[in-house]
């Protein structure tokens, strides 16, 4: 059986290094042939009004990227790729996430989509900023709708910074959230495979709002409660992704989903909570392929 592992062609960095190294360690293990590709290495072209590659195809992909033609074009062909586009296409949009989850009753932080703009029409809209301020007071949570690591994730404290941070993504999607205070530089990340989940670490990070590993955050190893373990594994099933890491946020009547991810990095959390997270996924790959 041969595999191939994607991740994307331009972003370097030790987490992608590590994930592809276990993934080719697992699939070694198991007898499965795995090629590690680059999105920028796998040249396809549409011809004729077919999709046509120009190297043979293996039997399924791990798709650690966004690279959403490249995963529907895959797909398009026959090729079973982990997580699917349209569950990766959800999970890259905080938007759409924030949709879906809402539409089955997954708990999250009272949420305000940003009105769409364009260039040249339209400038900050004071009567909306005032219904965002009673709907979510200060400080709140300003983000992108397409951003990864905690990197497009904003903390307005007041009128003039929710102004400035309006004004600068005006022609980017975006939205605003209530800020949680109790998870305030604290969160949970679960993994969840197959539906169930796998591993989970705390992560805690006292200089930023934001618990990210990559911004300075530290895993902690602690038991959570079983309301977040259901909670993770409820938010994977509605967004129907085969592997998961779902960010849940302290709530003060419980676990909130702050975000779904359907590439998330587990290096840090493999060395947390002693799993091999590579091993767990492919396993549930080649069950689901029998």
């Amino acid at each position: 059986m041969k595999a191939w592992f994607v991740s994307n062609g331009y972003y370097r960095s030790e987490a992608y290094s590590y994930v592809a190294e276990a993934f080719g360690k697992a699939c070694a293990r198991r007898g499965v042939e795995m090629t590690a590709l680059r999105s920028n290495e796998i040249s396809y072209i549409i011809k004729n009004g077919e999709i046509r590659f120009d190297c043979p195809l293996p039997d399924f992909v791990i798709f650690w990227d966004k690279d959403l033609p490249l995963a529907y074009s895959l797909e398009k062909l026959g090729v079973r790729v982990y997580n699917s586009p349209k569950a990766i296409e959800i999970c890259d949009d905080k938007i759409k996430t924030a949709c879906a989850l809402a539409e089955n009753g997954v708990p999250m932080p009272d949420t305000v989509f940003a009105p769409m703009s364009y260039p040249g029409v339209g400038g900050v809209d004071p009567d909306f900023l005032g219904r965002v301020e009673k709907a979510l007071g200060y400080p709140m949570v300003v983000k992108e709708a397409c951003g990864s690591l905690g990197r497009q994730v904003y903390l307005a404290k007041d009128r003039s910074e929710l102004e400035k941070l309006r004004l600068g993504l005006m022609y980017s999607r975006h939205l605003y959230q209530k800020f949680v205070s109790a998870g305030a530089g604290r969160d949970v990340r679960v993994i969840v495979v197959g539906g169930r989940a796998v591993a989970h670490m705390v992560r805690e990070n006292k200089t930023d709002f934001r618990a990210n590993i990559e911004l300075g955050g530290k895993a902690v190893r602690a038991e959570i409660p079983p309301s977040f373990v259901k909670l993770a594994e409820k938010a994977a099933s509605v967004l129907r992704l085969d592997y998961a890491g779902v960010d849940l946020l302290f709530g003060e009547d419980g676990p909130l989903v702050c975000e779904v991810n359907s590439n998330a990095f587990f290096r840090g959390l493999e060395g947390c909570a002693g799993v091999d997270v590579a091993e767990i996924y492919l396993g549930h790959i080649l069950e689901d392929r029998r």
